[in-house]
């Protein structure tokens, strides 16, 4: 008999249409959500608050038996909230998933989330889970929630599934016993894609391919200094939004009908403001994705992915687009050093004087085979993890 595998924590981005839920059941709304004035697409982001955690809910599903059944965090909190039992999931669920991102931050206390898991009596998989920094949390205690919630997940039977080394080595270190390092599970959705992007990316042509950019406009300008290196001469630059309408400094006002977006294409099509706009000719084409197939459809179209995102960057390579990352922060430093997928360091990419000319040196070095060995290594330590916890395909 199959796993009967609750899944809950960071979802997919069909969770977008759920329009209620009552005890073990979820209604989907069969209508796609248009959110085109601001009010509505601000509405929209805010319910993920980064529209790449999508892809963590996502490739989490693709990698579980069929039997693993969605059910909304914030179900699952209200009932919790109000009082009532959760013994109905007890009897009806075997064990559950967590999908989780950067859960161990000073930042962020994990109440709810210790709250609810406190509640079901079950195993519990940690899926995904990675910090921000580990110095900052040896500086400083763990916020109480999050506290909590790992004296939780000491009270059972709990698995951990890092992000990365950095990660495991915390959770080790904190008397969890069934730790590994697996990567984020949205590395594993569309895995022939992602091999094809690796195997392409020596023979991308810096300054004729035409790029995808990602990064933290509103917050910083260095998308803006790619595009000035990279992107050929006369066109216009596109960069793809995951939360900057919340968190950093790019606005948007409507247009003469109201509208801020188009959910067809989805271009942002009011009037945009951002730090350094001027700073180009031909300003960015800015768009934001809410459906990841058309985000990966629309991706599909284009020649190269220059990314300071993780996730942006890894919806173009799940549509076999050949794609490079700047690594960051000790965020992606981890995921990328687990995963080894294509990456070059901001603080070199910094130092050089002749940035496209470093990029294109560093395509053209790039052992292709080697990268997808260790890709592909990394895949089946993932799903052997999974099967041998009995939740995998």
């Amino acid at each position: 008999m199959p796993p009967r595998i609750l899944v809950t924590g960071i979802p997919g981005h069909f969770t977008r249409l759920v329009k209620g839920a009552q005890g073990l059941s979820v209604f989907y709304s069969e209508q796609q959500k248009q959110p085109e004035t601001k009010e509505q697409f601000l509405e929209e982001l805010r319910g993920i608050s980064n529209s790449g955690n999508y892809l963590i809910g996502e490739g989490a599903m693709a990698a579980l038996v069929p039997s693993a059944k969605v059910i909304p965090f914030w179900h699952l909190y209200n009932l919790v909230t109000k009082g009532e039992s959760l013994e109905e999931f007890n009897s009806q669920f075997d064990i559950c998933v967590f999908t989780c991102a950067n859960l161990l931050r000073n930042g962020l206390s994990a109440d709810a989330e210790a709250k609810v898991l406190g509640e079901l009596k079950m195993p519990i998989v940690m899926l995904g889970i990675g910090m921000q920094n580990r110095n900052d949390l040896e500086k400083k205690e763990l916020p109480a929630g999050t506290k909590r919630l790992l004296q939780v997940l000491k009270e059972r039977d709990s698995f951990f599934l890092t992000r990365g080394h950095e990660t495991a080595g915390y959770l080790k270190d904190q008397g969890f016993s069934f730790v590994r390092p697996t990567g984020c599970p949205s590395i594993y959705f569309m895995p022939h894609n992602m091999r094809a992007s690796m195997k392409k990316l020596p023979k991308v042509r810096i300054g004729k391919a035409r790029t995808i950019y990602s990064g933290y406009l509103g917050g910083d300008q260095e998308p803006i200094l790619d595009a000035n290196a990279l992107e050929p001469a006369g066109s216009a630059p596109e960069y793809v939004v995951q939360d900057e309408f919340l968190h950093f400094d790019m606005k948007v006002e409507p247009d003469e009908n109201g509208r801020i977006y188009n959910s067809a294409t989805g271009q942002m099509i009011g009037s945009l403001a951002y730090p350094g706009i001027e700073k180009r000719d031909q300003p960015f084409v800015v768009r934001t994705f809410f459906d990841t197939n058309q985000w990966r459809g629309w991706a599909a179209s284009m020649d190269f992915n220059f990314g300071r995102r993780f996730h942006g960057s890894i919806i173009a390579m799940q549509s076999a687009v050949p794609s490079l990352m700047v690594a960051i922060d000790d965020r992606m430093r981890e995921m990328l050093g687990y995963s080894g997928l294509p990456a070059i360091d901001r603080h070199e990419l910094d130092r050089t004087g002749d940035r496209a000319g470093y990029v294109a040196n560093h395509l053209e070095g790039l052992n292709a085979s080697e990268l997808v060995d260790r890709y592909s290594d990394r895949e089946r330590s993932f799903r052997e993890t999974l099967r041998e916890i009995g939740i995998g395909k």
